[in-house]
């Protein structure tokens, strides 16, 4: 019986090992504002009383037509804390989980629960901007509380947050937890909040050290010295070895609408002995600007920075003004600030990623308008990228990695470089997805990989196969978000892949994390991330940019074992800093091969139902994960053939319809003739008939009788001379 459960288990694994075939095409009568969109997404929550009338239900499109399996891992999730709505997890580029390695602790900022009571008391309008942050010493075990920010008038937003240490110091008493974050009064935005509390006292009192409270307004008529307007200061927080913390806010023209966006700002507190010293470096790109004269340029900025806070880099996601071709697009501008010579040293802007490049350009044609044949720009025959979703790292030789998917810009007019092509497929008619979901088209995680002087170099990390829903009525994959629209004019919550990267503290291996759904269980196999689980990947950092190399085995599945995040992994953080690797050399074949062993913290926020305004629960995911490399499985620079793209014989595999009461078609895509063999199994394994057939070169069309199968889920794999597959098949 344990043999058929885990042949079950291996088939569930295997469904994705072919793509199904669809038909596409490039819509580009309605393209998609996405900077519009990335403000809707981003400025949610300052108004955060809706009536009760404006709540939609929930669940009547989302239910998984089977329940996922269990994973067979031993990661243990566990309730960690609660936080009055949902709103201070939306932005995946903050950073409110942090390890700590000099101390071994972990901290997680965020906003109270419905059932934390600050001391002294506040209004119960404020009560939603209270600002607490758990802490653990073993790894999460165990966990103590204590408030973070506290203000009646001024409430807390969109927390982040890590341990500040003193040099050389070694107990947590003498230790400091700080944070920041944008603030609201009433129903607008209204500065920033910094904040900081010596740990070993945990009480819901925040501090009242002279400095550890402050409001930063950006209303202020002239600022103080070493200070300027600044916004949002709610993404990239860091604290580093050379005794300072970060945090990134943006500089726009309106601050309470993320569509103005000018530039970003640094914000480096300096520990003066019982608090921070705040100061700004304002950095301003020059973008192209639209025809409304304000610049290309996306609110969502990220910075990261190695271990020793020497080497630091921003990343930004917006159009130069000096980029042509392939890179006249929403792509990431990379700053640097590099110490190790010069401790004086500024910001710097660095060469950007090339696509034109005969290295990189390739890769354009993963985000063409059509699969096969590529849009005409500038009588070139090119796709420009447009970033979706990122993260960023520095790893052990002070590289950058930015981890991201892309998109295609619908056009390389200056005006309009914010709309990005959708596709209409056969899978879903009726609605527009960003990507064709079809082989050579579909969200693939690259990472590049840069430093200012070497030229990029990327990687393909793996192959996504959903992307996210709608949050705007109306708009594709809207009803089919699990989230209520009781959001700022009925928007929904974003269930975006959340990229997300982590290195170990000596920056020799790159964890990369994102959330994806199976669509063998979505609603009529639809590619919306609506039933997401987190997976993982890793990197080994070599000598030189190119000498990396990836986990042999596939994708580790981290969600699936706790009936509390599988397949409701909706809004989730990783540590941008994981534990350090234990590195187990193998003593069997193949020879010199390894195991990495890396503790890796992650939290999970989300509400059963899915209510955004309601008490929302945050799980903590402390996985050992366990990456298996082989030393003969170096990766190679700017490789697009894919992980997981299929090189053997069947290149496409469908079934329809599905589900089915008598018969069905399974239609192949071959490379070459080939006989096949079709295997119907049910959930336990266990083979119920075999169907022998010749294929062809081109498409095949096989008629499945299922006649003597009783109504239920079963398996039908397929295997041709080199290659394999599974298909799930229901039966009315």
């Amino acid at each position: 019986m344990k043999k058929l459960l885990l042949m079950g288990f291996a088939l569930f694994l295997a469904i994705c090992a072919f793509p199904q075939q669809q038909k596409v095409r490039s819509n580009t009568e309605q393209l998609l504002d996405m900077k519009k969109l990335k403000a809707q997404q981003f400025r949610i929550g300052a108004n955060e009383t809706v009536p009760a009338s404006n709540i939609a239900g929930s669940g009547q499109f989302f239910f998984p037509t089977a329940l996922k399996p269990a994973s067979t891992s031993t990661i243990n999730w566990q309730l960690l804390c609660g936080s009055m709505n949902v709103y201070g997890m939306l932005v995946s580029n903050s950073r409110p989980l942090q390890y700590n390695p000099t101390l071994n602790a972990l901290t997680f900022i965020h906003r109270k629960s419905a059932s934390y009571q600050p001391l002294p008391s506040v209004p119960f309008t404020a009560e939603s901007g209270v600002i607490v942050a758990e802490v653990s010493t073993n790894w999460g075990n165990s966990w103590d509380s204590t408030a973070l920010w506290s203000n009646a008038s001024q409430w807390g937003r969109y927390p982040q947050g890590a341990i500040y240490n003193p040099l050389g110091n070694t107990s947590m008493s003498a230790a400091y937890v700080v944070g920041s974050g944008p603030t609201v009064s009433g129903n607008s935005f209204t500065g920033n909040w910094y904040a900081s509390k010596k740990l070993g006292t945990y009480d819901n009192t925040a501090s009242n050290a002279a400095g550890a409270q402050q409001f930063l307004s950006f209303t202020l008529s002239t600022y103080p010295p070493n200070q300027a307007q600044h916004g949002w200061s709610r993404t990239g927080f860091s604290s580093t070895n050379d005794g300072m913390v970060r945090s990134l806010a943006i500089i726009e023209d309106d601050l309470q609408a993320l569509s103005t966006v000018r530039g970003f700002a640094v914000v480096t507190g300096t520990f003066n002995g019982t608090a921070f010293d705040w100061s700004v470096d304002s950095l301003i790109p020059n973008c192209i600007p639209d025809g409304g004269g304000q610049k290309h340029l996306n609110p969502d900025p990220q910075m990261a920075w190695n271990e020793a806070g020497t080497v630091g880099y921003i990343v930004g996601i917006g159009a130069l003004s000096s980029s042509s071709l392939c890179n006249k697009g929403y792509q990431p501008i990379v700053y640097k600030l590099d110490k190790t010579t010069n401790p004086a040293a500024t910001w710097m802007l660095m060469k950007g990623i090339d696509f034109n490049s005969p290295c990189l350009k390739p890769l354009t044609y993963h985000c063409a308008q059509h699969p096969v044949t590529q849009p005409a720009v500038n009588g070139d025959t090119i796709g420009i990228p447009f970033v979706n979703d990122y993260d960023i790292a520095v790893d052990a030789n002070n590289n950058l990695h930015i981890g991201m998917t892309f998109m295609s810009t619908a056009t390389d007019n200056s005006d309009s470089l914010n709309f990005i092509s959708q596709f209409t497929t056969s899978i879903n008619p009726t609605e527009l997805y960003k990507w064709a979901h079809v082989a050579g088209n579909h969200p693939y995680l690259y990472d590049f990989v840069g430093n200012g002087s070497d030229p990029w170099v990327a990687y393909l990390i793996d192959s996504i196969s959903s992307e996210g829903p709608g949050i705007t009525p109306g708009s594709p994959g809207f009803n089919e978000n699990p989230w209520d629209n009781t959001g700022d004019g009925g928007i929904k919550v974003s269930m975006d892949s959340r990229i997300q990267l982590g290195r170990t503290p000596d920056g020799k291996f790159i964890t990369y994390c994102w959330a994806e759904s199976d669509s063998s269980y979505t609603f009529n196999a639809f590619k919306w991330n609506n039933l997401p689980d987190l997976y993982t990947r890793l990197m080994a950092i070599g000598s030189s940019a190119g000498t990396a190399s990836i986990n042999a085995n596939s994708k580790i599945a981290i969600s699936q074992n706790s009936n509390d995040v599988r397949t409701r992994a909706t809004l989730h953080f990783m540590s941008p800093i994981t534990g350090s690797a234990t590195i187990v050399t193998a003593t069997i074949s193949p020879a010199l091969s390894k195991t990495v062993n890396i503790n890796t913290p992650f939290t999970v926020t989300n509400s059963n139902p899915y209510s955004q305004l309601t008490n929302n629960s945050t799980w903590y995911g402390r996985a050992t994960l366990s990456y298996f490399f082989s030393t003969n499985k170096q990766m190679k620079p700017c490789d697009i053939t894919g992980i997981h793209e299929i090189s053997g014989i069947i290149t496409e595999a469908s079934i329809f319809p599905n589900p089915t009461k008598n018969s069905a078609t399974l239609t192949l895509t071959l490379r070459e003739n080939s006989p096949l063999s079709i295997t119907f199994l049910n959930a336990l394994g266990q083979t119920l008939k075999v169907v022998e057939a010749m294929g062809n070169n081109g498409e095949n069309k096989i008629t499945l009788n299922v006649n003597e199968l009783s109504a239920g889920i079963y398996f039908v794999n397929i295997k041709a001379t080199n290659s394999s597959g599974t298909r799930k098949m229901i039966i009315e």
